[in-house]
């Protein structure tokens, strides 16, 4: 079974805070999964969990979860806001 990933929501976090992005990807065999920043940047991580600690604005934009296996991928992106502090 080919890999499928549900739609992953907006996701906006306070600057200065932790946030954790979930992919939930399914297939036969369990696909592998890689998070990449949209666009170029140093953030790539395999699972499906990316997470922010004490997230700054820079971080801000768009992050794609592509999940694979050997019957095919998928891939999902979801945008992170980060708002500045007050």
């Amino acid at each position: 079974m080919a890999s499928s990933i549900q739609p992953i929501e907006k996701q906006t976090v306070m600057e200065g805070y932790d946030l954790t992005v979930l992919c939930n990807a399914s297939g036969i065999p369990p696909p592998m999964l890689t998070w990449i920043k949209v666009g170029g940047g140093d953030v790539s991580t395999n699972g499906s969990e990316l997470v922010f600690t004490n997230s700054s604005r820079t971080q801000a934009g768009e992050y794609r979860c592509e999940a694979s296996n050997e019957c095919g991928n998928a891939s999902e992106t979801v945008t992170v806001e980060v708002q500045c502090k007050l």
